[in-house]
């Protein structure tokens, strides 16, 4: 029981990473063909998924002044690293459901339970890297100039949300 507890920590804690150190390249991807796009590069409006922040992180891609080609290439990359993280989130999910049929079966496999929680640790770490890949190339697209606003305004967004964190706890 602890691995999977421990199995479940890492897919929260690779959540959390990926959903905070994304913000600024989906609203930079996503702002690149406009509102049609948003549907298909992020299957749905910004705001559905992380509380109605779209606005507010929205306007980071317009500090950072991106040309059209440089939009494009930010969906561009998203489209492609996206294609290619598909199928580990189809792994994720159906080690998902393997879980769900065990602990429903009444009769639970404590060594299958282990072995369905590695591969699922695997595959975070796939999706962790394949992440951090996509992040790289669209960050190589922006300019010195633009990758220091961006990373001030990383920096002020942690801050912030540091900040409200605290409050909440």
């Amino acid at each position: 029981m602890k691995k999977i507890f421990i199995g479940f920590c890492i897919a929260l804690v690779a959540t959390v990473w990926m959903s905070g150190s994304s913000i600024f390249f989906n609203s930079i991807a996503r702002s690149a063909e406009g509102v049609g796009a948003q549907a298909i590069a992020g299957e749905g409006c910004f705001c559905r998924h992380h509380g109605g922040h779209w606005r507010h992180h929205h306007h980071f891609w317009k500090m950072l002044d991106l040309t059209d080609n440089q939009k494009k290439e930010m969906f561009s990359i998203k489209l492609e690293e996206r294609a290619k993280m598909k199928p580990l989130f189809q792994s994720l999910k159906t080690a998902r459901e393997q879980l769900v049929a065990l602990v429903k079966s009444g009769k639970f496999d404590e060594a299958k339970a282990k072995e369905i929680a590695k591969g699922q640790a695997a595959v975070l770490s796939d999706i962790i890297v394949d992440v951090a890949r996509m992040h790289a190339r669209m960050y190589a697209v922006l300019t010195p100039e633009q990758r220091a606003k961006l990373d001030k305004m990383h920096e002020q967004w942690k801050s912030r949300h540091e900040m409200e964190h605290q409050k909440k706890h």
